[in-house]
């Protein structure tokens, strides 16, 4: 299914649409229409480690009305030394009831992990 992008996605910044495709409960991708290039996702529900509410801007821009109209998901990066991490601070929110997408930017001191900058990478 097609969503059209209303907050950018870091690296994917010219892209205006992703085909959203769902491999199993935990993980899901999306690919770029036009750079065909593709994100791997981890599902919100896989971890529920963070707490968060979610920028007013998004919220508008991708026309929430509901948590039930959402879903939360993180980008997934597999290494090939078969280690892997998620960008916990960036979640991808995706609306299944407007078709839209959009990355979220989650401030560090709003979540009380001002403490990560220091040792966390910028993502």
């Amino acid at each position: 299914m097609k969503f059209d992008v209303m907050i950018p996605i870091s690296g994917f910044e010219n892209e205006k649409e992703f085909v959203f495709s769902k491999i199993d409960d935990f993980f899901s991708t999306i690919k770029a229409v036009d750079s065909q290039r593709e994100l791997k996702l981890m599902n919100f529900g896989a971890l529920k480690t963070l707490s968060f509410q979610l920028p007013d801007e998004l919220i508008e821009k991708l026309k929430i009305n509901s948590i039930d109209d959402i879903s939360i998901f993180y980008i997934f990066v597999l290494q090939t030394n078969s280690s892997s991490s998620i960008n916990t601070f960036s979640p991808i929110i995706i609306n299944h009831k407007t078709n839209t997408i959009g990355q979220a930017h989650l401030n560090l001191d709003d979540l009380g992990c001002d403490t990560f900058t220091s040792i966390m990478p910028n993502f």
